[in-house]
């Protein structure tokens, strides 16, 4: 399904980008304000311990779609395309909420991550 409502290029960076249903919640929620969101704000949002919104955050943040400004999650994508696939998925998500939790829950894009992850070259601490 996701493949008839979803471009390539989005499906692709859903897939790269996109964890979790709850990191995209936090995703549009951080998105949604200029002045950023405390963890404990979110956490309400979305229901979530602080523990696992920090979490989330983090995850943004080294996706390269939020930066932390002081204290407070803010929606920072890292270029105009990824800012192009962000608008493009949250209007996709809006018209078809399943067709995007299917693409996450795939569990695609964990598979993609997991082989990516075996390329990066790490240095021994």
């Amino acid at each position: 399904m996701a493949n008839a409502v979803m471009a390539p290029e989005l499906r692709r960076f859903v897939a790269a980008k996109i964890h979790s249903i709850p990191m995209l919640e936090a995703l549009l929620l951080v998105r949604s304000r200029d002045d950023g969101w405390a963890t404990v704000e979110l956490a309400e949002r979305l229901y979530l311990p602080e523990s696992k919104v920090a979490q989330l955050v983090a995850d943004l943040v080294r996706e390269q779609l939020a930066r932390i400004d002081s204290g407070r999650a803010c929606y920072a994508p890292a270029s105009v395309e990824i800012e192009q696939l962000v608008d493009a998925l949250v209007a996709t998500y809006s018209r078809h909420v399943v067709a995007v939790t299917e693409l996450i829950h795939s569990g695609v894009g964990r598979q993609a991550r997991s082989f990516a992850d075996a390329f990066v070259l790490r240095r021994d601490e």
